[in-house]
């Protein structure tokens, strides 16, 4: 361990009666010193998430990295790409496990995050969740445990966008009236048979519709698999909190790449699919088409939050491999490399099995 006159030179958060690193202890309001365990609260103000007007004409307040938070520093990592804010020095990168990770100064500015959903699961309990996840991997190399680093899980904030929507939508449709009657036919053996036969007699509509959706997540980096980002849906998105550097103490946040703009682009099949499902309500009937559909936004606001995972990325064969627990509910999902000796010895299993029924069957019949 560190001394603590050593820790407090890399460590943005000293505990003010050692002066080691201080981190932030999940599932509680509190920051526990690496080295003599004393406890310091955090008291919260009760702020509002601010939101952002995406097609407003007022500047963001954008700030840079090292300025979201006194002693804060931004790492690029030289393998994958990957730009994260930390409050400690880093040795090698969460996101693909590569050493070459390099302090940067870039200069530029970015929205701060607004928001934050602290950690509730600690390190071990995600540790334990990932060897769970692990055991009902049948056909995983045999060494995967080990390569995976079970124990060197990385706590990780991941930037997300999150839009509040209010739009208008002018549609031109149809409405389906379905009319059945019943009719008899004679059918291949010569019986006769009846059946139901539907018809739908089809009116051109128009109307307008109101819509409005809160929270459409997305997410603000391309560094993790999307697939394997959603999988950690759903988030507690109530519970999360006016942006505070200390939920960041021992833990690092990876700075957005993906525009506010860009993620409204992403998110928009999301909102579409409830514009459209609104139309089909207006429309009513037994049956909805829509031919068109102009939306104009009344109101899209944003929120820059950082939303919390364990990560583990392990390299097998040349390729990276993730694993993440969603730190707040303990939702579990990753990617693994098969085994082909397994699944060979499987297969082969299988095929013995059904060559030993098939003789008992000849046997005895």
């Amino acid at each position: 361990m560190a001394t603590p006159a050593k820790a407090a030179e890399i460590d943005a958060f000293a505990c003010p009666q050692c002066n080691a690193p201080q981190t932030f202890d999940p599932g509680t309001s509190r920051l526990v010193c690496d080295h003599c365990g004393n406890a310091v609260p955090i008291v919260l103000d009760d702020n509002a998430i601010p939101t952002h007007d995406l097609f407003g004409k007022a500047a963001i307040a954008a700030l840079r990295a090292s300025e979201i938070s006194t002693g804060t520093r931004e790492i690029e990592c030289k393998q994958c790409g990957a730009h994260a804010i930390v409050t400690r020095r880093a040795e090698r990168c969460a996101f693909c496990d590569a050493p070459m990770v390099v302090e940067v100064d870039r200069g530029d500015t970015t929205i701060p995050p607004g928001g934050v959903l602290p950690f509730v699961i600690d390190g071990k309990a995600a540790a334990q969740k990932f060897a769970g996840w692990l055991s009902g991997r049948w056909f995983a190399p045999s060494d995967l445990v080990a390569r995976s680093r079970r124990d060197r899980l990385d706590g990780v904030y991941l930037p997300f966008w999150t839009f509040d929507v209010a739009s208008t939508t002018q549609y031109d449709g149809q409405r389906g009236t379905v009319h059945r009657t019943t009719e008899t036919y004679t059918d291949a053996s010569g019986k006769e048979q009846t059946r139901t036969v539907e018809t739908v007699h089809w009116t051109p509509v128009s109307g307008t519709v109101t819509c409005s959706q809160q929270d459409v997540l997305t997410a603000g980096s391309p560094t993790l698999p999307a697939k394997l980002v959603a999988k950690l849906e759903p988030w507690e998105l109530p519970r999360a909190r006016a942006f505070d550097p200390r939920f960041l103490a021992g833990f690092s946040a990876e700075r957005y790449k993906v525009q506010p703009a860009d993620g409204f682009t992403a998110a928009y099949p999301i909102i579409e699919a409830h514009i459209k499902s609104t139309i089909c309500s207006d429309i009513g009937g037994d049956r909805q088409q829509i031919d068109g559909m102009k939306v104009e936004w009344n109101a899209v606001g944003f929120r820059h939050l950082l939303l919390p995972v364990w990560l583990s990325s392990f390299r097998y064969n040349d390729k990276v491999f993730h694993v993440t627990v969603n730190a707040a509910t303990g939702e579990v999902a990753g990617e693994r490399p098969w085994s082909a000796v397994k699944i060979i010895l499987f297969v082969l299993a299988i095929a013995i099995v059904v060559a030993g029924i098939a003789v008992l069957v000849a046997k005895y019949h």
